[in-house]
C-alpha cells in the first residue's frame, strides 16, 4: 500500500507540553501503522525543532517556514470544541509530480487551516492515485478575532467555504462532521451533490455514510474517551485504507472507527502505537 498525506503539521498545546498533531500529520501516522509505506507533504517552522521524531517511519517532504501552526483545543461538557491559534505555517506548495511518488493507492488532503489549494491539489492527487480523500474540516475555519488578554492569539472560527463543483470532481471521498457543518447544513448538500462517497461523523454516535441517495449508519466503537483531537482526521484515514484494501464503505468505515476510538483513548498521537497492525 502506497498512501500520501498533505497539509500542515501542527503543534497542539497540552500545558506544559507542546505535541505534534494536525489532520494530515495523523492521516500519514495512521497508514504507516496500517502497514502503508506512508508519504506526507507538510510545513513548519524552527520552532518544531526537537519534535522531527514525528517523522519517524515516514517518507516525509518537510517544507520549513517562519513557525508552525500551533493550536490549542479545549472541550466543553457537551463534546464542543474552542479553538485558538496562535501561529501558522505557510500554505503548502504544490510540487510538480515528477517529485511525488506515482502509483498511490491513497492521496489524502487534510488541511487544518486552508494550507492546501483544493482546485490546484486535486487534479494532481487524481493523476497520482487511485483514490483520493478529502477532510473538510481545514477549509472550513478561519482566523477570528484576538483573545482578550492573550496577546497573539486568536479564535479558530467558522470560514465561509462554498467549495466550486469542478473543484471536488476528482474526489472520491469526503469526510466531514457535524461540528464541521453546524449553522451551514447546506455544506452536506453541496458536496453528495458531486463526491461519490461522503463519510458525516458523529462524534461517540458513530458516522453516516452517504452514497448514491442512500444513507448507512456505521456505529462508533466503544472508547475510554481522554482526549478526542485526531479522532475525526484518524477515522478518515482507517476509511480509506479500508477502501484501499477493497472493503465496502461500511466495512471500511469500521475500520476507521477502530482507529478512532484507539485514538481518543490517549493525548494526542500517543496512542498511535496501538494501532499496528489492525486492519
Amino acid at each position: 500500500m502506497r498512501t500520501l498525506s498533505v497539509g500542515h503539521t501542527t503543534l497542539d498545546r497540552y500545558e506544559p507540553d507542546l505535541l505534534p498533531g494536525g489532520s494530515a500529520w495523523y492521516g500519514a501516522r495512521v497508514f504507516a501503522a496500517l502497514g502503508a509505506r506512508s508519504s506526507l507533504i507538510t510545513a513548519v517552522g524552527p520552532d518544531f525543532d526537537g519534535h522531527d521524531a514525528a517523522f519517524a517511519g515516514l517518507d516525509a517532504r518537510v517544507e520549513r517556514g517562519r513557525a508552525t501552526t500551533l493550536f490549542t483545543n479545549t472541550y466543553g461538557v457537551d463534546g464542543r470544541r474552542v479553538q485558538l491559534v496562535e501561529t501558522e505555517a505557510p500554505a503548502v506548495a504544490v510540487p510538480p509530480a515528477a517529485a511525488l511518488p506515482r502509483r498511490l493507492d491513497v492521496a489524502f488532503l487534510a488541511p487544518v487551516f486552508g494550507e492546501v489549494d483544493l482546485a490546484a491539489w486535486v487534479p494532481l492527487a487524481r493523476l497520482l492515485s487511485r483514490c483520493v480523500g478529502v477532510g473538510c474540516q481545514g477549509w472550513l475555519k478561519r482566523r477570528g478575532a484576538p483573545v482578550a488578554g492573550r496577546p497573539g492569539v486568536f479564535e479558530v472560527v467558522p470560514a465561509d467555504w462554498p467549495p466550486a463543483p469542478e473543484a471536488l470532481a476528482g474526489v472520491d471521498v469526503a469526510c466531514l462532521s457535524e461540528e464541521d457543518v453546524r449553522g451551514r447544513e447546506h455544506l452536506l448538500d453541496r458536496i453528495t451533490e458531486v463526491v461519490p462517497l461522503v463519510a458525516f461523523t458523529l462524534g461517540k454516535r458513530g458516522c453516516v455514510l452517504l452514497q448514491g441517495g442512500a444513507e448507512t449508519h456505521v456505529p462508533a466503537f466503544p472508547a475510554v474517551e481522554v482526549d478526542p483531537t485526531g479522532a475525526g482526521d484518524t477515522f478518515a484515514a482507517g476509511l480509506l485504507f479500508g477502501l484501499a484494501l477493497g472493503r465496502a464503505p461500511a466495512d471500511a468505515a469500521r475500520l476507521g472507527a477502530l482507529c478512532a476510538a484507539t485514538i481518543v483513548e490517549a493525548r494526542a498521537g500517543e496512542g498511535l502505537v496501538r494501532l499496528v497492525g489492525r486492519t
